[in-house]
């Protein structure tokens, strides 16, 4: 996992979604928000990031790109399944949002992202589009010097 900078006291951190790979190994075990960039649809991947994501208690879960709507439903349904079925959930409740627009995604996801009952002190960006890794380099780059996106 590559460390791209800190905003806000969080270490933002950046990761490529590769299925030939243990992704998952390196992602914190709390006190984190998972942003995932994801342009095109694969419901299976998604299912996969979100199960992954809960099981390592995450505190907030942010989506990025065209497929924003799709991911914020499937993160809410898992969470639905597992409180029904009495399946693991951290002790906290995980917060789910979503932003179509690439520069205010990944601005909401490094600085707003919030939970009142676990403190985000790291924010993992997972590229599933695996196209971005440039781009979002650039942008945390601008951020620390303290520019906002045009809404």
């Amino acid at each position: 996992m590559e460390i791209l900078g800190r905003i806000l006291d969080r270490e933002i951190k950046f990761e490529v979604y590769d299925t030939s790979k243990n992704w998952i190994a390196d992602f914190p075990k709390g006190n984190w928000c998972l942003v995932i960039i994801a342009e095109e649809e694969n419901r299976n991947y998604f299912d996969e990031i979100i199960r992954k994501a809960i099981d390592r208690n995450v505190g907030y879960i942010h989506s990025v790109g065209k497929q924003h709507d799709l991911i914020h439903d499937l993160a809410d349904e898992e969470i639905v399944i597992r409180e029904v079925e009495n399946l693991y959930l951290p002790k906290h409740v995980i917060m789910t949002t979503g932003d179509e627009d690439f520069e205010n995604g990944i601005w909401f996801g490094t600085y707003v992202t919030h939970n009142e009952e676990t403190e985000i002190t790291q924010v993992v960006i997972l590229d599933v589009s695996r196209n971005a890794r440039e781009k979002t380099i650039e942008l945390i780059k601008k951020f620390e010097s303290g520019y906002l996106p045009e809404d």
